[in-house]
């Protein structure tokens, strides 16, 4: 089993945080933070970049970034019902068969944050490669 904890700080703020030391602060009803969803929604690019990262080894690429749109629903609870992620990737467009498939493996195999809302949001992509 794992474990972490979530400690109210004040007013709208929590603290993050793990066994290990990590810590990270959300503001549920604030413009100057991160709010539970964005870091869920963003969650779900840091788990696919990472499968990329790996997937990619010894081949060249410069850059990566993945921009995400989503939707919720108009009623509480206002889970999300829509994300498209667009990632971004410099490299040699020979490797672009290699990416499609890697992203693909992700959302079917192992991004375990998309595959825990999967039953909920409908999740889309694309790729563009520079």
């Amino acid at each position: 089993m794992y474990h972490v904890d979530v400690t109210w700080k004040e007013e709208t703020v929590a603290l993050c945080s793990d066994s290990r030391g990590n810590e990270m602060l959300c503001d549920w009803d604030s413009e100057n933070s991160l709010s539970p969803v964005q870091i869920m929604v963003q969650m779900v690019g840091v788990c696919s970049m990472a499968e990329i990262v790996v997937g990619m080894k010894d081949r060249d690429f410069d850059s990566l970034s993945i921009g995400i749109d989503y939707e919720r629903n108009n009623e509480n609870p206002r889970y999300v019902t829509k994300m498209n992620l667009t990632f971004k990737l410099n490299t040699d467009p020979k490797w672009e068969k290699l990416v499609r498939r890697l992203i693909t493996k992700t959302f079917e195999k192992y991004c375990s944050v998309a595959s825990t809302i999967s039953g909920v949001t409908e999740i889309t992509w694309e790729l563009e490669i520079n």
